[in-house]
This record gives C-alpha cells, structure tokens and sequence, in this order.
C-alpha cells in the first residue's frame, strides 16, 4: 500500500475560466474531434500556462479491491464549473442499478438517498477535456469513450460509447448510498459486456462524513472498512471486475451518511473495453 504510479496527459488544467460563449456545446462530428499529439488542446490560453504535460500520481490505496486515489485530478475552476452547470439542471431522485448494471427504477427504501443528473461529454470543452483526461488515467484510446466514425476502431461492433454520462451527485445532510456493487451481471442473451471500473470525481469538501467506504478490502492490519475522504479535485479510482474477467466482490462501497454540509461528486462507469467488441 502507498505506492505511488504515474500516468501523463496532455489535457493540462482549466485555470481560467473561458467565457459562455466559448463554453457552448461541442458540434464538431467524431472525425474532427480527434486531437493529434501535436497539436493543442481545445481552449489552450485558458490553461497551465508553459505547460504541455499534466503528471498524474495514482497513489495504491488498496491491493484488493484494487483501488488508487488521485490528488488534483481536477483544478478547482474545472470543479466550479462543473457545479455551475449543477445550477442550471434538475436534480432527481437517485435510482441504484438492475442486474445489468444500467439504473433502474426509483425505490422507497433507504438505500440511495442523493439527488443526481447527467453532464454529457459534449456539454463543454472542460467536460470533454476531463473524458479525455480520464482516458488518459486508464489507458485507453479517448474515441472509446464517445460516439464514433466507421473509420475509427472499425473491429468493433458499436459506435457507440463504453462509458456511461458522467453522473453528478449531490449528497444533503443525512443522505448516503448503503454499500453496493456497481457492476451487474449481464443476461446471457447479452454480449456479456459489464462495468468494468469507476472513476469518482470529488468537487467539494469540508463537510462532516460523506467518505467513501470500501468494507470489504483485504488488509493484514485491521477489519475496518477502508475510507477515503473527499477532497476538491481528487479521483478515486476503483476496477469493479479482476484481471481474470470475473466480478470483483470485494469492489463493494458505500457513501457513507453526510452529517454536515454536503456533498457533489462525479462518477464516471467504463464498460469492459474486450467484451463490448
């Protein structure tokens, strides 16, 4: 535990923010979305200045379930601005997921209690700017993570998305998400695709509780849950399914209950990147 790993990207901060204007939602087709190594990222000025790399420290913070946090993930103008969008959007009741591991219905139980929305990927370019940043972290071609041309990754079988809209999530006092799975297990009449791991994103901090609580990690030193704690900016990044392919069971978590304050964070679902072929 405490290892430190490393990955680089080249979407560097938002440390300005861009006006309204510029921050309209992207059109371009798939073909003219794609970014060549050289060539600057969407709405460079209001970036790091002098800076064409962004190194990501991915800290170990559990070997089972295999789990890392990552500090400054997000600058706290990609927070803010994120939470601006938050203000125009209607917030619902959360729902928890089916057995495929899509949401399904609304329950009456005390299970979720949050209110959430959806942020598309082509709401803004900091949005777009943090999928592709994700893709980064997790290794994987940034297409992948949005609709697709016939030209690009012509083997697979859908256009379409592995990752599910990133998820906005807002926790009042007293209001949790008792522990669970976010995989599913798929009908066998599906292609057996699955949730392949999460990346929570927090924007906040300061309130009183609201961790995220992994009960069931393996440890030599205690059988106490493993907590995180929300902080601006960092990700936790966590793979609901082994190296082997099967479900990970010990990947269950919970938000535990937020005694003061509140509490906003992002999750972002990636689909198993071999089975959705």
């Amino acid at each position: 535990l405490g290892q430190m790993h490393w990955a680089t990207t080249k979407e560097t901060h938002f440390v300005e923010l861009p006006s309204d204007d510029e921050l309209q939602p992207i059109r371009a087709s798939p073909k003219e979305r794609v970014l060549k190594e050289d060539e600057p990222r969407l709405l460079q000025q209001y970036r790091t200045k002098d800076q064409d790399i962004l190194n990501m420290t991915l800290k170990v913070t559990s070997y089972a379930p295999r789990v890392f946090e990552i500090d400054n993930f997000l600058s706290e103008v990609e927070a803010q601005h994120i939470l601006k969008l938050a203000t125009g959007m209607d917030l619902s009741l959360s729902t928890t997921s089916g057995s495929a591991g899509r949401t399904k219905e609304k329950d009456n139980t005390n299970t979720r209690t949050s209110r959430n929305t959806w942020v598309p990927r082509e709401k803004t370019a900091i949005v777009d700017a943090i999928y592709r940043r994700a893709a980064d972290l997790i290794q994987i071609d940034e297409a992948l993570l949005r609709h697709r041309d016939a030209g690009t990754h012509p083997d697979r079988s859908s256009r379409s998305s592995i990752a599910e809209t990133l998820q906005l999530v807002h926790y009042e006092n007293g209001q949790q998400y008792t522990a669970h799975h976010d995989f599913g297990y798929p009908s066998v009449d599906d292609d057996q695709s699955a949730r392949y791991l999460t990346l929570l994103l927090y924007l906040n901090e300061g309130m009183v509780g609201g961790q995220t609580s992994f009960p069931r990690w393996v440890n030599a030193e205690t059988g106490k849950a493993l907590t995180v704690e929300p902080k601006i900016g960092k990700a936790v990044l966590f793979y609901s399914q082994l190296p082997d392919g099967n479900m990970d069971d010990l990947s269950q978590h919970a938000a535990l209950p937020v005694t003061y304050g509140e509490k906003w964070l992002m999750n972002l679902w990636v689909w198993d990147p071999v089975y959705g072929k």
